[in-house]
């Protein structure tokens, strides 16, 4: 078992031919070429070679290889594993010394092979006084630009370069990239991003080709779409950042909101995951992973289960959907009606989106403000300067991580795919999953204590949910309910029983 790993310096100067999907591809053609097994794929976006391993994804994969648990390392080139002589070269003297094995699948290195230690550090030597080189020249040019006003890269997707090389904004472009952010903010996924680009016929400024993932990605991290510029110093890891330097697309809150998606849902099987109302939700109590979607057939037709389907998890958990969707749907029902404060402050207008994002709004004003304040280096002196900072930044990265769990309101306008109108049951069950995601934070699944073949336990001693800003998992009581709740409860269920009878109907 190998892991594969790949580097890219500056992700989106890259051509179709080098985007790190490309990369991937070539890694695992030449591992099934030799009948070798794939374990995982770590990527390093927009990291110099020259950073130190310890500090790149590819240490991790080290370790594993030093643990016995991978036999080895898969990239592309030898300049992706790294451009430093020393880092590189104990690097690999860590594969090597427990029996791994580095392997260059394009240009023919492998560290097994009869003088791959010579070849090993001719090839580094190069690539390290080739970087050094082109620092030196790069930040001469850049210097001079800068100054002059001009933007030193490629104008990204949404804006043009003028005469004098400034960054003008294109508004037909712009639109979509808008659209592209606020999207992301709402949790769409990378893939459907890229394919709706594609249906507007945006063309990627570096390869002008159809983007592809990797140009999302870099569009989604770029923070020029701010207005802002990061200028190389010279010094690593300390660009030198120019606020207001041209005029942004995106506001700084969307900006951060779709930074803070993460952990997008991909379901095992797409079309029997449409059927169900908790996709995305529901995880498994063992592993703590999300459970996918899969199906069996039964009487001619496909049932839809949640289930997980992890190979190393000891305790696989699953529940036919319908059986988990009915018991959800009931218990959120009799939280509706109890008035349980969690589910009443989402009904009633939650403010909690709103108020994390100008949370990072103000946690990012303050880590800047405290970072380039000279008078403050001065006067804390290095290390309680770097104390400060570091407080600070860990105060943005959390208002980040509580952005990401706090779930934009989603407007009920709803259309099926490509502009059609939705049926009116179809439009019913949108509602009912929006509705759900909006209510429900997760849905945690346990096994059934019986085992695969063991008696079948029901819901109500297998499944813990939990609401939306709650840390605990919901305990109704079941009190007496008023005449009027009886009610609204019969006609709520009524007319989604005669829908659904006019739908099957």
């Amino acid at each position: 078992m190998y892991d594969i790993y790949i580097r890219v310096s500056r992700l989106g100067d890259r051509t179709q031919d080098e985007a790190t999907e490309v990369y991937e591809a070539q890694c695992r053609d030449w591992a099934s070429r030799k009948g070798i097994s794939i374990d995982e794929v770590e990527e390093d976006t927009d990291v110099s070679g020259s950073v130190a391993v310890a500090e790149r994804k590819l240490d991790r994969l080290i370790q594993k290889v030093e643990a016995g648990e991978s036999e080895g390392i898969v990239t592309p080139y030898l300049d992706r594993f790294g451009r430093d002589i020393i880092s590189g070269s104990v690097a690999l003297k860590r594969i090597a010394d427990v029996g791994g094995r580095l392997v260059c699948v394009n240009d023919g290195f492998d560290s097994t092979s009869p003088g791959s230690k010579e070849i090993f550090g001719y090839r580094m030597v190069t690539a390290e006084a080739f970087l050094d080189r082109v620092r030196a020249n790069y930040q001469v040019a850049i210097d001079r630009k800068v100054a002059a006003g001009a933007y030193v890269y490629k104008a990204p997707f949404g804006y043009r370069k003028d005469e004098a090389g400034r960054l003008v904004v294109n508004e037909r472009e712009a639109e979509l990239v808008r659209e592209v952010f606020e999207r992301r903010a709402a949790g769409d996924d990378i893939g459907k991003l890229t394919r709706f680009l594609r249906e507007q016929g945006a063309i990627s400024v570096y390869s002008g080709k159809p983007l592809t993932k990797s140009g999302v990605r870099t569009m989604l991290a770029n923070r020029a779409y701010v207005g802002e510029v990061s200028i190389q110093n010279g010094t690593r890891g300390k660009p030198r950042v120019i606020k207001d330097f041209h005029a942004p697309i995106i506001p700084r809150q969307i900006f951060e909101a779709a930074n803070a998606v993460r952990g997008a849902y991909f379901p095992q099987n797409g079309k029997l995951a449409s059927q169900v109302k908790l996709p995305g939700l529901v995880y498994c109590a063992t592993c703590k992973r999300r459970l996918r979607i899969s199906g069996y057939r039964a009487g001619g037709q496909s049932v839809a289960n949640y289930a997980c389907t992890y190979a190393d998890c000891p305790a696989h958990a699953s529940m036919k959907a319908s059986k988990l969707d009915a018991y959800v749907e009931g218990l959120l029902m009799t939280a509706v009606v109890a008035r349980e404060p969690h589910v009443g402050a989402v009904i009633e207008g939650d403010t909690r989106y709103q108020d994390a994002m100008t949370a990072v709004h103000e946690a990012e004003h303050v880590y800047e403000e405290f970072r380039d304040s000279i008078e403050l280096q001065r006067e804390l002196g290095i290390r309680g300067f770097a104390d400060g900072l570091r407080v600070r930044k860990e105060a943005l990265e959390l208002a980040r991580r509580e952005l990401a769990k706090a779930r934009p309101a989603k407007g009920n306008g709803r259309r099926g795919r490509k502009g059609r109108m939705m049926t009116y049951e179809a439009f019913l069950h949108e509602y009912e999953r929006e509705s759900n995601a909006r209510l429900i934070d997760r849905v945690v699944l346990k096994p059934n204590p019986g085992g695969p073949g063991g008696k079948k336990r029901g819901p109500e001693t297998r499944v813990d949910v939990y609401l939306t800003g709650s840390d605990k998992p919901y305990r109704p009581t079941y009190a007496k309910l008023s005449k009027e709740d009886e009610e609204a409860l019969r006609r709520h269920s009524e007319s989604l029983r005669q829908a659904r009878a006019a739908h099957t109907g």
